[in-house]
């Protein structure tokens, strides 16, 4: 997929029909890198001198060329315009409420969000998840430069509060527990737990014998799990991983070998943190594919994964997780999945371009959203979210962040992303009034 050039995001539309028209995308980059993103005001300008040093047959292509690339921005500030005033008409609606007041009355009211804060570079080449803590006081982001950052919402320099380091790879994935007191990452083949407050390591392990794609922590604070490349996702039980994976802890789990019932012995991988659920089992068949990323139920009586192989597993916790529903209906890896905050419905995002919203009791899809036009790698419910009623938001590789009724399955609003790549990650904090990606 191209580059898209920098300016303001919401030209991509733009840069797009002029590709299309021209097929031309050294001068569609050209173009529209002469776009500022605070002065958007202003089409394509001519270049005259290089216009005059062309030969007919150039000058005449350069001079088509340019004529689309005008025509495709004024059509694109043309939707702008409109959007903007259709969401006056809906502030004029709600006159001077506040916002928790709005959510209230009509949850589905409030769908654009406005950016007020850019932290810039905040993992080096890549940033590859973020996170709020349940207080809302505190970002912690993840990414290419193997580190984490913690940015406070507010702060005026837009710079990391504290940077975690340490981790021997990428930093995939971090959460923060429901208490705040831990943070907890993925990194490589390896676990991190980390004390966000004064920015110590809790906990350290080796948890799976390839890379690690995703983790988080239940509802509840008492588990946490791991998904990995080695086609397995292990569920922790979070005080014991605390305890037996700091420093100085008995890296021996299992004193005496252990053999399954044909003699073979079984290995472990825990490195003195026991696994409570190994999904799937010893002996049973889960995924085909690498496992990308996982959500538990709120009451933390089951779990679902997500993976490679196109399918959604849903584990039974309370059952030693036992599998106990396969849920198919994509037909491109799984790329992320998210339950809502009642546990009645979830939904999953593939690399297609498709979000498909389910029933956790029913193996056929609900919904199958399909506004997004390439890899779609984030999803996030809506804390409104009650009896599979409320807001869903997705966001990818498009550059789009789409909001969707998830209990019609109707696009009802659309973010103006002001990224200038692809979107990795999406989180809403606990107010349900702020966005970050």
């Amino acid at each position: 997929m191209a580059h898209k050039a920098k300016g303001d995001v919401a030209n991509s539309h733009a840069h797009g029909k002029v590709a299309e028209a021209s097929s031309d995308q050294g001068y569609m980059n050209k173009m529209f890198m002469k776009l500022n993103l605070e002065d958007t005001g202003m089409a394509p300008e001519l270049d005259e001198v290089e216009v005059a040093g062309l030969t007919e047959v150039a000058k005449e292509k350069h001079l088509f060329l340019h004529e689309k690339a005008v025509q495709a921005y004024h059509e694109e500030q043309a939707r702008k315009k409109s959007a903007m005033q259709r969401l006056m008409q809906k502030d004029d609606k709600w006159g001077g409420m506040a916002v928790a007041e709005i959510i209230k009355e009509e949850p589905m009211a409030i769908t654009h969000w406005r950016p007020n804060k850019i932290f810039p570079n905040a993992n080096g080449l890549g940033v590859y998840s973020v996170a709020w803590s349940s207080k809302a006081d505190m970002i912690a982001t993840a990414g290419h430069d193997r580190s984490i950052s913690l940015f406070r919402p507010h702060a005026t320099n837009g710079m990391p509060a504290r940077k975690l380091k340490g981790h021997k790879a990428w930093t995939i994935q971090c959460c923060f527990s429901p208490d705040d007191k831990s943070l907890v990452c993925c990194s490589g083949d390896s676990m991190y737990i980390w004390d966000p407050s004064n920015g110590t390591l809790k906990a350290e392990w080796e948890a799976h014998d390839a890379l690690i794609n995703g983790c988080t922590w239940s509802q509840g604070g008492k588990y946490i799990i791991s998904c990995s490349n080695d086609l397995t996702a292990k569920v922790w039980v979070a005080k014991t991983a605390i305890s037996k994976g700091k420093k100085g802890a008995d890296t021996h789990a299992h004193t005496e070998p252990e053999f399954d019932d044909k003699g073979n012995e079984i290995k472990h991988h825990e490195h003195g943190v026991p696994v409570e659920f190994h999904l799937p089992r010893e002996g049973e068949r889960g995924h085909a594919g690498a496992v990308v990323k996982a959500a538990f139920s709120p009451q933390e009586d089951f779990c679902v994964t997500c993976g490679k192989d196109n399918m959604v597993i849903m584990w039974n916790l309370k059952l030693k997780g036992t599998k106990d529903r396969v849920f198919r209906g994509h037909n491109e890896p799984v790329l992320n999945v998210a339950m809502n905050y009642d546990g009645t419905r979830f939904a999953s995002t593939d690399n297609s371009g498709t979000c498909i919203v389910w029933d956790p009791k029913v193996e056929h899809p609900i919904h199958i959203l399909k506004e997004h036009t390439d890899i779609v790698y984030c999803c996030v419910f809506g804390k409104e979210a009650k009896d599979g009623k409320g807001r869903l938001i997705t966001a990818g590789h498009d550059n789009r962040i789409c909001v969707w009724d998830s209990y019609l399955g109707t696009v009802i609003g659309e973010v103006d992303s002001r990224h200038s790549s692809w979107i990795t990650a999406a989180a809403l904090d606990v107010s349900n009034m702020q966005l970050a990606t």
